[in-house]
Parts: C-alpha cells; sequence; structure tokens
C-alpha cells in the first residue's frame, strides 16, 4: 500500500461549519415567517420559504461523518474504501474509489453512490498530504494508452 490503511475520524471543522450553516438557515427561516407574518394578507411564498429554511436547519444539524471508514492508495495507485471492522479487519472487502474534488482543505472520494468528504483533521497530517500528492502526482505518470509509440508523421520522414 502507498498510503496505508487509516480510518477517517469525525472532523472539527466539518462540525463548525455545519453548525454555522445552521444559524444562517436559522435566522433566514426567522425573517422570512417574521416577514410572511406582518404581510397585510399572509404571504403563503413567504411562509413557505420559511418552512423551507426551517426543514435546511434539520437537514445540517445531523453528523453523518463517522461512518467508521477506513481509507488507503494501492499499490497500483487506486484509493480505496472500507468498512473498518475492529473485529476481522484483513476481511473488510474494499472499494475503488475515485477523486472527484481536491483542495488543500478538502478531499471528495466517490465510492458508488457515497460521497465521502475527507477534511484535514479528519485523518493524521502527513497522511492528508500524501493522498493529496498522490491525487496530484497520480495523473502525471503514463497510463499504458500513454505510452504506445507515436506514429511517425510527413514532416519526420522528411528529416531522414
Amino acid at each position: 500500500m502507498l498510503v496505508p490503511w487509516t480510518p477517517l475520524q469525525p472532523s472539527a471543522r466539518a462540525r463548525h461549519l455545519r453548525r454555522a450553516a445552521a444559524c444562517i438557515a436559522l435566522a433566514s427561516a426567522s425573517a422570512l415567517l417574521a416577514a410572511a407574518l406582518h404581510a397585510a394578507p399572509v404571504d403563503a411564498r413567504l411562509f413557505a420559504l420559511a418552512i423551507v429554511a426551517g426543514v435546511a436547519v434539520v437537514a445540517v444539524l445531523p453528523d453523518r461523518t463517522d461512518r467508521g471508514l477506513e481509507i488507503g492508495v494501492s499499490s497500483l495507485g487506486g484509493v480505496m474504501v472500507r468498512s473498518r471492522d475492529p473485529a476481522d479487519a484483513d476481511a473488510a472487502p474494499s472499494h475503488l474509489a475515485r477523486i472527484v474534488f481536491a483542495a488543500p482543505w478538502l478531499i471528495s472520494l466517490r465510492s458508488g453512490t457515497m460521497l465521502i468528504p475527507i477534511w484535514p483533521d479528519s485523518l493524521p497530517l502527513s497522511t492528508y498530504r500524501r493522498l493529496w500528492v498522490h491525487h496530484r502526482w497520480g495523473r502525471a505518470i503514463p497510463s499504458d494508452d500513454d505510452r504506445r509509440p507515436i506514429p511517425a508523421t510527413h514532416a519526420d520522414s522528411m528529416d531522414s
């Protein structure tokens, strides 16, 4: 393994951003509800928007980051994801994941239909850096298709 199996930890940064989003959605819901109730005839559109913003608060609050996952990079260069089972760690099936977004502050993986956010504080810093470097430099490695000989062009044959 280029990057050994490493369990994902709950991210404090993601929790803080989730709380900030919930506060903004709650303030928006309150303002929309107040505007809907103070309108001369009660405005149904503003009332509906207030309900939608309230539902957004409920949707943002749950923490779904602790899924019990481990990530690693195989010796072939594929990013792998598996469920973390402390009793039988070697028997857990691993799945290939692809990096759909990568930045110094967040890496997002897609494995099947699951989107996995990886925040810098959810892994040891050295592992996060290795995953980031693998993503950045892994694209520079030529694939088998890139190693085919390039056919000679007309200009090449004129030099001989």
